[in-house]
């Protein structure tokens, strides 16, 4: 059967013309009027979407989602939930891992055979010789159709090499959106509790500054009665003037922990939020895993680490693919060409035959000299390698270093919490004791003004305490690479 015959090429005069403005126009208009992330005329034959799902279970791809803010109080899950999907480092990080398969997609084509057709229309004036060998002058009409086939049979490993570096890339670019996803949580959880925190500064400034406002007129009451001197009052306004300072700066401070939680989760800084936290438990559980179990999981578990060695073992395969590129290569090749020429049939001139043939062939591809480029693509290979694995090595001991790191800043914020306790009931009952013995005219005013002070830095030290537990918490669950959601922060079991 002919191309004629099956519809592809006509013998009339102008088809390759129309044909060809046909797929001009059609290139054309389809990327104008498709969705660019359409994958409609992009078929995933070899399934590397599946591939990448594959590759990250339990996690969710933000492409093509839309997460609006909740119409009530922002919870830390739900503030998670919005980062992990309107995060620009994670969308990226995803788009990243998207471009891996299909690279190893691009990869993997190389099994199947290349199939190409053309169809050239040509038209010939004045004094030329046809393709019999005659000189003629006449308008000649030439259409020449090509259907053609090139397989690579065998290459050395060159193809297969391209094929597993390109899966190792895809691991590793799986991991490393596993790795930006938990950054991201970490981000989000700091970034939450930091607001939280900031209010509850605020709001500590505020009553120091209600405390500092009360001590000042009990100062100016006692010294109008003649029972306090002018330097207990001064002092008491020096120090409700430094407590509506440090008012302000905490205010201050907790709007620019708001404006960065709502940079984390993907909205305008200017977005108000609000939030609904649970408070710390009375209860915290303690630490009682063993630091090898931890460091064994860690190595085990940790994303970015997986990340480094599937990068280095892409390196082992590029070497492969350096060294195959100085060995033959060996490739299948067919095609079937149709010619039809018309021109004004001429007194004593022979017409031109229609051509219509098919040929196939094997083409061998032997490297003779290539300027030594092969050599020292080889040489690039391994030096990449190198640096690859030295990599995943550090990467290997930031991994420890942050166990080691997270598991003690966990057990400090557990401490920290019991003692902070202690101390702001000690503090708050103090500065009462003080403020009843100064308006008793037993006190001084120094022993009420260094009273209030404590109290306001046990203050201070308990909501500083609570952030460090909250981020502690979240900092050992990152460094355990656990920290895809918020499960592992569920105050009602051990974090290890």
């Amino acid at each position: 059967m002919t191309l004629a015959q099956i519809g592809l090429i006509r013998p009339r005069r102008g088809v390759g013309l129309r044909l060809a403005a046909m797929l001009v126009s059609a290139a054309v208009a389809l990327p104008l009027a498709a969705d660019p992330r359409s994958d409609i005329f992009q078929p995933d034959a070899f399934g590397t979407g599946a591939a990448l799902r594959q590759r990250t279970p339990g996690l969710t791809d933000p492409l093509g989602r839309e997460c609006p803010l909740p119409p009530s109080a922002l919870s830390l899950a739900a503030a998670v939930d919005i980062a992990l999907c309107r995060n620009p480092a994670t969308r990226s990080a995803w788009a990243s891992a998207h471009l891996e398969a299909a690279a190893l997609g691009t990869a993997e084509s190389a099994w199947l055979p290349s199939i190409g057709l053309t169809d050239e229309e040509t038209r010939a004036y004045g004094p030329h010789v046809d393709d019999t060998g005659d000189t003629v002058n006449k308008p000649q009409n030439t259409n020449d159709a090509a259907l053609n086939l090139s397989w690579t049979l065998y290459d050395f490993g060159a193809r297969t090499g391209r094929i597993r570096s390109a899966r190792y890339l895809l691991d590793s670019a799986a991991s490393t959106a596993n790795s930006t996803v938990q950054q991201t949580v970490f981000n989000t959880v700091q970034n939450y509790y930091s607001v939280v925190a900031g209010d509850a500064q605020l709001a500590a400034a505020k009553i120091t500054e209600d405390t500092a406002a009360r001590s000042f007129e009990i100062s100016r009451a006692l010294h109008e009665g003649g029972a306090a001197t002018l330097g207990d009052v001064l002092q008491a306004e020096t120090a409700f003037d430094q407590a509506v300072l440090a008012r302000v700066q905490a205010g201050q401070s907790a709007a620019s922990a708001r404006g960065a939680l709502a940079i984390q989760i993907g909205v305008s800084a200017d977005q108000p939020l609000k939030l609904d936290a649970e408070p710390v438990p009375a209860q915290v559980p303690a630490l009682t895993a063993r630091m090898t179990d931890l460091m064994t999981e860690a190595m085990r578990q940790r994303p970015d680490l997986a990340a480094a060695r599937a990068q280095r073992d892409s390196a082992v395969e590029d070497i492969t693919v350096a060294r195959a590129a100085g060995r033959p290569s060996i490739a299948i090749t067919g095609g079937h060409d149709r010619v039809y020429t018309s021109s004004v049939p001429l007194p004593g001139v022979p017409s031109i035959p229609l051509q219509n043939y098919s040929q196939i062939g094997v083409t061998v591809t032997v490297p003779i000299f290539t300027g030594f480029s092969v050599g020292y693509g080889v040489r690039q290979a391994q030096a990449t390698l190198e640096i690859r694995d030295a990599n995943a090595e550090q990467v290997r001991l930031q991994v420890s270093l942050d166990v080691w790191n997270g598991y003690y800043a966990l057990d400090s914020g557990n401490q920290q919490l019991a003692a902070t306790t202690t101390l702001t009931k000690t503090a708050e009952t103090n500065q009462e004791v003080a403020e009843g013995r100064y308006k008793a005219g037993v006190g001084t005013i120094i022993d009420l003004l260094t009273a209030q002070t404590a109290a306001a830095l046990a203050r201070q030290a308990r909501i500083s305490a609570e952030l460090n537990w909250e981020v502690a918490r979240a900092q050992l669950a990152l460094a355990l690479g656990r920290l895809s959601g918020i499960e592992p922060l569920n105050t009602s079991a051990a974090l290890p």
